[in-house]
């Protein structure tokens, strides 16, 4: 890695290969970095200076980012799937969970009671809400 005049190291506006499969690398194994480093024969002392570089840092949260929505896009499909589909308390729990993650319930559903009583859940837009005050 190249040093400035005052022999501090110098960030490149582009990330090197083995700095890219480094983050692929870290992305497979979930984060283990003596695994990745092995893997990849680069040393530690070397890892630790990329998690100093800003460019480094931030390339490897957007890939954590992607993946995560792209699992969350996942695992959202297969709740839907369930809510729509399951029986019992399965549909419940995929209920609730939906309704957890997009703001409208804050409080464990107890699926243990037994009873006939129906629950009704109204979702109101801002607009109506608006209208009713």
């Amino acid at each position: 890695m190249p040093r400035d005049e005052k022999g501090k190291f110098t960030y490149n506006d582009e990330l090197s290969p083995i700095q890219l499969k480094m983050i692929d690398e870290l992305i497979a194994n979930g984060g283990n970095k003596t695994k990745a480093c092995e893997k990849l024969s680069v040393p530690r002392s070397t890892l630790y200076d990329w998690l100093d570089n800003e460019l480094f840092i931030k390339s490897y949260r957007l890939v954590c980012e992607k993946m995560f929505k792209e699992e969350l896009a996942i695992g959202v499909k297969g709740i839907i799937d369930v809510a729509k589909n399951g029986a019992g308390r399965d549909k419940v729990k995929a209920c609730e969970t939906l309704l957890k993650l997009n703001g409208y319930l804050d409080t464990k559903v107890n699926i243990n009671q037994n009873t006939t009583e129906k629950i009704v859940i109204r979702l109101i837009s801002e607009e109506n809400e608006e209208e009713n005050e």
